[in-house]
């Protein structure tokens, strides 16, 4: 008899196989590849058996809400309807609450008061720890302190929770030598360069410059493990372009609503923005052109590190559909269960690119991108990856190509290793 909590059984969950009293996979298991067991497999009843632990995979419309203080529970008690509730059994205040919220997505927020953490919400692409498990640090078992129906709730509720969490604790510690903190996430507002050209556009014309460089599906994403990283990447290429701040921002605007792009306030907006621009003047392959020549009309050129010559990124009137084949993530550590917080991380992703280009000929082409990241402490959910640098597009993914730069790579690591 299996006895994982019957509230989170269900004929499509999945759980994950965890180390004896840790957040990590067993070896040979990850977050993102599984394997992915049925509450009643034999294989999961035999690992629990034997004092494993266990994730419920967070899929479809599940939010756990992760209650690290007093602080948080009162706000929470006060806010929102009672619901399945499961303490962690540690030292001090540790409930996890499950609720189903169907236009959340896959976001993950964190709430922090004056740089310490006090809880966050998980959704998509996590896991949570559940009974039988026991703390890592105390061995108490996890256990269900409130066995209720997880309720339903608005994507408008829990929006409001978030804002309201936010403006009644310090999200961010505050300067050294008792100054003012920092103005929101990423300190200052960057001063706009003098050299950036600020050119006219309309979504039209942003449009067809997302799309000639890839990146136009991603305005499509509904969920992402990592919002900011996806917001910066899109705000970047259009700064590439030299777009107004104002067609930047109107960009952003038609991200996904869970996106971190509606949920900050302006302060974020802006410096989103602006440290694209800042890094687009800063990035020696990026030339905004010359004159006062429209964006609709201009055809940008960069440069590319493997030739030095230009190349032409135009928008044209291409419609390509974006679809996602393959994410491989690979470990600072050993293997997955021995990564801890601080280690590096890096994403590969497959992506098929298919439909018609500027030249009116079929194109279906798989592509190649990668993106550097940094694994995170979440609290009872265990160490998960930060993307927050830009994704670099590796091109068509032919093997042999993709082989020749893994050795070239090494050769180079090697060469800096001395």
């Amino acid at each position: 008899m299996s006895l994982i909590p019957t509230r989170l059984r269900s004929d499509t969950a999945t759980f994950l196989r965890l180390a004896e009293r840790s957040k990590a996979p067993v070896r040979g298991n990850s977050a993102s590849d599984g394997p992915f067991f049925h509450y009643d497999d034999s294989a999961l009843i035999q690992h629990i058996g034997a004092g494993g632990n266990v994730g419920r995979v967070l899929q479809d419309d599940l939010v756990a809400l992760d209650i690290d203080s007093r602080q948080l529970l009162d706000l929470v008690d006060d806010r929102l309807p009672d619901t399945f509730e499961i303490e962690s059994g540690g030292t001090g205040v540790g409930f996890h609450r499950y609720y189903r919220v169907p236009e959340f997505g896959g976001n993950q927020v964190e709430f922090k008061d004056d740089g310490t953490e006090i809880g966050g919400l998980r959704s998509g692409n996590s896991y949570c720890l559940i009974p039988p498990s026991e703390h890592d640090e105390t061995g108490n078992q996890y256990s269900v302190s409130a066995d209720r129906e997880i309720v339903s709730l608005s994507l408008e509720t829990v929006e409001s929770l978030i804002s309201e969490v936010r403006e009644k604790t310090r999200q961010h510690r505050a300067a050294a030598g008792g100054g003012p903190a920092a103005a929101g996430v990423g300190g200052e507002i960057p001063e706009l360069p003098e050299e950036y050209p600020e050119k006219p556009g309309d979504w039209q014309t942003a449009k067809r410059w997302l799309a000639s460089n890839q990146l136009l599906d991603r305005l499509n994403y509904t969920s992402s493990n990592d919002w900011s990283g996806l917001e910066f990447s899109v705000a970047k290429c259009l700064a590439e372009a030299g777009f107004r701040e104002s067609v930047i921002s109107g960009v952003l605007n038609r991200l996904h609503p869970s996106a971190k792009w509606h949920s900050r306030g302006d302060d974020y907006r802006k410096r989103t923005v602006r440290k694209a621009v800042v890094a687009a003047c800063n990035d020696d392959y990026v030339n905004f052109g010359s004159g006062d020549m429209e964006a609709s009309e201009a055809s940008e050129s960069r440069k590319t590190e493997e030739s030095g010559s230009g190349r032409t990124l135009r928008g044209g009137e291409n419609q390509m559909d974006y679809n996602d084949k393959k994410t491989l993530t690979a470990y600072q550590a050993n293997s997955p269960e021995d990564a801890e917080d601080g280690d590096r991380v890096v994403r590969v992703q497959l992506t098929n690119m298919s439909g018609t280009g500027d030249d009116g000929e079929p194109v279906d082409v798989d592509l190649v991108s990668i993106q550097k990241g940094i694994l995170r402490e979440n609290g009872d959910f265990g160490v998960s990856p930060e993307f927050n640098g830009d994704t670099k597009r590796l091109g068509a993914a032919e093997p042999g190509d993709l082989r020749l730069m893994a050795d070239g790579l090494k050769q180079l690591a090697d060469e800096i290793d001395g």
